[in-house]
């Protein structure tokens, strides 16, 4: 069922999946509707099963690119952050008073100018009728489509992706990725594997307790109040950024094994809901303690890699990304598993200039069938860049490892070339642009594919501007010194 106000855009329907509310304010629970304090810091429960979450997009977001003119870290940051929130209590006040009036439960995303409320569905006209309301939808859980993991034996040398991509020639050139901090947004991280461990931002060494305030987030899990990954998924993807072997566990099996990482929990083991990724993305832009409180923009990574897709280009995401961009972040997305057709690429890595898009190849670097392809929606090209993607070993949770294929391993392994480039050139820090250009720079010359090419024949929708290469990367970085 779909309904539409006077206004262009009011949505209310069931555009997914079945939703099942597992936390997205804080997990499930009992009789009574949680108090609204509980609900802003996630520390409260709605009642699992009955209650469905709205979405509601206001259309005012702020000009954030004088943010790029700001050269000290901190305060553009800051600046950015005081921006984006402006906007979202000027435009929402007028939603949340109706709100309040219906006990509905709520929370204010002010990255990307939204508001999230629980079980009240006749609320969604009302709300929409507001000046200043885009739309309101009730929110869908899109399919999370993982690849399956295969146990595998602990490596006792780098993986062969890493090989091929050139990585122990840049460790050998004291290129590790030292100072710098990566964001996972995925099903969460395993923080005490040994490829991990140390280089968690919230390890404080052997015998301390963990400082997790500031460096671990989770919008889908009640009770996870320390790292947790429901899948796999997201410790997967963590190994091959930057797993390392400073602990007893076998070789490094991420790219860039001295940076450091924190993570936001945004997608269970099924989905990857809005009202999970964006609130992670707002972590990374803004760091707090678990409950939401104290967000310091200072803490926020250079780097945040997101190995998920939706199913359709969101508005919000769209502003979150921009956001993290005007913040100095580069975002890295899979551009998805969905070839090989042409015009295969999946949002958010399909849309234009705003992320770094990653496809995958095989052993062999030709393009893996799995791998996207553009053009984007919009007929712009896609992806920026590829790397491997097949039989790619890396952690699991406890102490275990796996293979799989797809383009979110690919995806991390372009998350840690960017911190090999920072690394290379602390200059590159802060300037998303220079850093897809280095990144853009550092491939060897790929096939051009069947779904055409641009920039003068030096791209195509296929292979981009080609597969990694970390000795290019590095040399690309240091020539802008």
């Amino acid at each position: 069922m779909v309904f539409r106000s006077s206004k262009a855009g009011f949505l209310l329907g069931s555009l997914g999946a079945a939703l099942v509310v597992i936390g997205l304010f804080g997990g499930c629970g009992g009789d009574d509707r949680i108090p609204q304090k509980e609900a802003e810091t996630g520390k409260g429960v709605l009642i699992g099963g009955k209650d469905r979450l709205f979405v509601a997009e206001f259309e005012d977001f702020p000009d954030l690119e004088p943010a790029t003119r700001i050269e000290d870290w901190e305060a553009r940051g800051e600046w950015v952050v005081a921006e984006l929130r402006k906007t979202a209590r000027e435009s929402q006040g007028s939603a949340i008073e109706v709100a309040r009036k219906a006990g509905a439960v709520y929370r204010s995303e002010w990255i990307g100018n939204v508001l999230v409320f629980a079980g009240e569905k006749g609320l969604g006209p009302e709300i929409s009728e507001l000046p200043g309301v885009e739309r309101v939808w009730e929110e869908p859980f899109p399919e999370f489509p993982v690849s399956p993991l295969a146990t595998a034996a602990r490596p006792d040398e780098p993986p062969a992706a890493l090989r091929r991509l050139g990585a122990p020639r840049a460790w050998r050139d004291g290129v590790t990725g030292k100072g710098v901090l990566v964001g996972i947004v995925d099903t969460g991280v395993y923080a005490d594997h040994p490829a991990l461990r140390t280089g968690y931002r919230g390890y404080r060494g052997p015998g301390r307790p963990p400082q997790h305030d500031g460096s671990w987030f989770s919008p889908i899990r009640r009770s996870a109040d320390a790292p947790v990954d429901t899948a796999g998924h997201g410790t997967h993807i963590a190994g091959s950024v930057l797993g390392s072997s400073k602990l007893p566990g076998g070789a490094s099996i991420g790219v860039a094994p001295d940076a450091k990482w924190i993570a936001a929990q945004a997608c269970t083991a099924s989905a990857c809901p809005l009202s999970g990724v964006l609130p992670g993305l707002q972590f990374m832009l803004a760091p707090t303690d678990r409950y939401r409180g104290d967000p310091n923009p200072s803490l926020r990574p250079e780097v945040v890699v997101n190995s998920w897709q939706r199913n359709g280009q969101d508005v919000a995401l769209e502003r979150a990304v921009k956001a993290l961009e005007a913040a100095g972040v580069l975002a890295v997305f899979a551009v998805g598993n969905g070839g090989p057709a042409c015009g295969s690429a999946r949002s958010p890595g399909a849309d234009p200039d705003d992320v770094l898009s990653v496809g995958a190849v095989d052993q062999d670097g030709q393009i893996a069938d799995y791998s996207g392809r553009g053009p984007a929606p919009g007929g712009f090209p896609d992806p920026d860049v590829v790397a491997p993607g097949d039989e790619i070993v890396s952690s699991v949770p406890r102490r275990g490892y796996a293979r799989t294929d797809g383009t979110s391993s690919a995806a991390a392994l372009a998350a840690g070339a960017a911190a090999l480039a920072i690394d290379a050139n602390p200059a590159l820090k802060g300037d998303t642009t220079a850093l897809v250009e280095v990144l853009r720079e550092g491939t060897r010359t790929t096939p051009a594919g069947p779904c055409g090419s641009t920039a003068g024949g030096q791209r195509n929708n296929s292979y981009g501007y080609g597969e990694l290469d970390l000795m290019r990367v590095i040399a690309s970085a240091r020539a802008r010194r």
